[in-house]
């Protein structure tokens, strides 16, 4: 899945956590400390498959459930009109 950030989005990181706005809807969207790291690398121009290769280096986990949880995140977020 490729996924690009809209110009309507701000986005905030408040310690190791972002909050994200979607101005136009006034939607807020909180981000733990990973979909934090998910998000920097979606701003980076990442896709779902690379975000995945970058975070296999960076936190213990398997790749099925990796992928499935880049996957959902993604998904949430498009669903909430964060991500396009």
């Amino acid at each position: 899945m490729s996924a690009m950030i809209p110009e309507n989005i701000v986005h905030k990181k408040v310690g190791d956590e972002t909050v994200l706005l979607n101005f136009d809807l006034g939607v807020y969207y909180g981000l733990d400390p990973v979909g934090t790291r998910v998000w920097e690398l979606l701003a980076e121009g990442k896709t779902a498959a690379e975000i995945v290769e970058v975070m296999l280096g960076e936190y213990e986990i398997d790749r099925d459930t990796l992928a499935r949880d880049v996957d959902a995140l993604l998904a949430e977020l498009a669903s909430r009109q964060l991500i396009v």
